[in-house]
């Protein structure tokens, strides 16, 4: 599953968890509504800044919006080992998504 399908379902799944609209998440962003709807439709793409706001709002750790539930095999509880490892591997994929933005705009800049 790629990182903006998977960033976009979490943060509709969390909102809706804590039944609110998009226009109460965007004023607990201090946004306009209609960014948010533009992040959950996939068009809008929040800087790392704002990903903090989001999850702030929500009440999570934002790692949480780029946790894929469903690539755990087993059943076994959370232990606080495997939540540092999934943070860890989310830290490692948001690293690599901005290693490409970057080298994008390099090839993109003039000499």
């Amino acid at each position: 599953m790629d990182l903006t399908h998977l960033f976009v379902r979490n943060l509709k799944k969390w909102r809706k968890k804590m039944g609110i609209s998009q226009k109460t998440l965007a004023e607990r962003c201090n946004s306009a509504h209609s960014y948010i709807r533009q992040i959950e439709s996939g068009k809008g793409h929040p800087s790392f800044t704002f990903l903090e706001k989001l999850a702030y709002a929500l009440n999570i750790e934002p790692y949480m919006l780029f946790y894929d539930e469903t690539a755990i095999k087993s059943e076994k509880p959370l232990t606080q080992e495997s939540l540092e490892m999934i943070k860890s591997e989310f830290l490692e994929k948001i690293a690599n998504e901005f290693d490409t933005a970057i080298d994008k705009l390099k090839s993109n800049t003039p000499t």
